[in-house]
């Protein structure tokens, strides 16, 4: 991709984490002026406008929740046999996912295990078996993103599973990235919008957690990028902004090379 992250996003990448998941609850900064030469470096020129989900106030404290789940899988473990459950999330499912029973498989708690193993390998799921600590049977999941709704359900194998939402998810007025497809990652279907706080021509945005106090960092999480009417990571009709207007971002998103 042509923006630049800063080091935090980097170390964020290599550690295991997500572009997606470190910009859950962003809001994007555009600012007037040249873009500084890395994300690391202090933001600069003046900070136009924040664009947020629907125009909305984001606090620097503020985040999403997370949607969990569990479900108690039905006792018995034997080989050829098969744990299947249905799950819909962001909308889009839902899609069945089955484990078969191995001779290995000697216990509840091992066949539970599995199928958390396996829901985990899952992106974008989290799943742990949470064992002896509630039930060797039971499963627990969630949304690698805060706030993405979630729905679980039976999906009809040799063994019934019981459902229970364990938590609603709730999501902040910032913004979120839709799921990745095809080396690319778009804006979700929120308005992204915000009030135009100072007149000036856009520059260059940043994408920030709202925490972010806009000074030289190494640790902080920055996706950063040029404006212009064409051939920038962010292109737009009229660069001039007007105070007290409103600033819609209508089309962003960003990709991953392959090379």
């Amino acid at each position: 991709m042509a923006e630049k992250i800063s080091t935090g996003m980097r170390n964020w990448k290599l550690g295991g984490g997500s572009i997606r998941e470190a910009l859950e609850d962003c809001v994007m900064k555009i600012y007037s002026g040249t873009p500084p030469d890395s994300a690391d470096d202090a933001a600069s020129g003046t900070l136009l406008v924040t664009i947020t989900k629907d125009s909305g106030t984001v606090a620097t404290t503020e985040r999403s929740t997370w949607n969990r789940w569990g479900f108690l899988i039905a006792t018995g473990h034997t080989e050829g046999n098969t744990v299947a459950v249905n799950i819909t999330i962001d909308g889009v499912g839902p899609t069945t996912y089955t484990y078969t029973i191995l001779a290995e498989d000697t216990t509840d708690e091992k066949v539970a295990e599995k199928v958390a193993r396996m829901l985990d390998d899952v992106r974008p799921l989290r799943a742990i078996c949470v064992g002896s600590v509630i039930n060797a049977r039971t499963v627990v999941l969630q949304p690698q993103v805060k706030g993405i709704a979630m729905v679980v359900e039976d999906g009809g194998g040799d063994y019934a599973i019981t459902v229970a939402e364990i938590e609603v998810g709730s999501r902040s007025d910032a913004l979120y990235f839709g799921a990745p497809s095809s080396g690319s990652m778009s804006k979700s279907t929120d308005t992204w919008s915000g009030t135009v706080a100072n007149s000036g021509t856009a520059g260059y945005f940043r994408f920030v957690r709202p925490d972010d106090d806009g000074t030289e960092s190494t640790t902080q999480l920055r996706l950063q990028g040029a404006i212009s009417t064409s051939g920038a990571e962010y292109n737009i009709a009229n660069l001039s902004l007007t105070a007290t207007q409103t600033h819609t971002v209508d089309d962003y998103s960003i990709t991953e090379p392959a090379e």
